[in-house]
């Protein structure tokens, strides 16, 4: 599966590569950041049924946000996200861990206040991937697609000392499953606190 999108996914991934090259070149009129927070993960597709239900994981990473114009920006990211759901069905339980390392490009408008909102593409690498059930763990990463593709859509509120909070839905696009004809997706939505080091002219604000 995901075959028809390889190619639309290599363009994707060297899109955001240049990106992220762009963001170290101009850093100094960035700002950078860390940020971590919660997942509610979830999986989805023609293939999932309602045995599958949401599971709470973590992501982390780092990010960069590069001015464009007067209030848009351009932020940068890569995060460690701990993915999957949880399995319940004929009176047994089990869960899927999937581990990504996501690269997003988010473009932003940034209110004046603080108030923020952004959308953009995100791939994510696979580093893991694991079922466990019945007191049994079974590595599955090579039953698995090499990435994921997915579209953020992200709203945030940064304070003057560097402190923010945001919330996102990143929504998954591609299946991930490495079989022929199955659809299973994986989306999840965040809630995190970022911390900026440098705030320098990253975050323009409407006048």
């Amino acid at each position: 599966m995901f075959v028809a999108l390889l190619t639309k996914k290599n363009y994707m991934k060297k899109i955001l590569f240049l990106l992220m090259v762009s963001s170290f070149v101009i850093a100094a009129k960035a700002q950078f950041g860390f940020n971590a927070g919660i997942n509610i993960s979830s999986m989805h597709g023609s293939d999932v049924d309602n045995s599958f239900k949401s599971k709470i994981g973590f992501h982390a990473g780092a990010f960069y946000n590069i001015a464009v114009a007067n209030s848009i920006s351009v932020q940068t990211e890569a995060s460690y996200s701990g993915e999957g759901a949880k399995v319940d069905a004929d009176g047994e339980s089990g869960k899927y861990e999937l581990g990504y390392l996501n690269i997003a490009a988010l473009f932003r408008y940034n209110f004046q206040g603080g108030f923020n909102l952004g959308t953009g593409p995100q791939y994510g690498f696979l580093l893991s991937a694991k079922a466990k059930g019945s007191g049994q763990t079974v590595d599955i990463k090579d039953q698995m697609k090499s990435g994921n593709f997915s579209w953020a859509f992200a709203a945030g509120y940064d304070l003057p000392m560097g402190v923010g909070f945001y919330g996102r839905y990143n929504l998954g696009l591609s299946k991930i499953v490495d079989e022929t004809g199955v659809d299973v997706k994986a989306s999840s939505f965040q809630i995190g606190v970022r911390y900026t080091i440098n705030k320098g002219e990253g975050n323009t604000k409407s006048k």
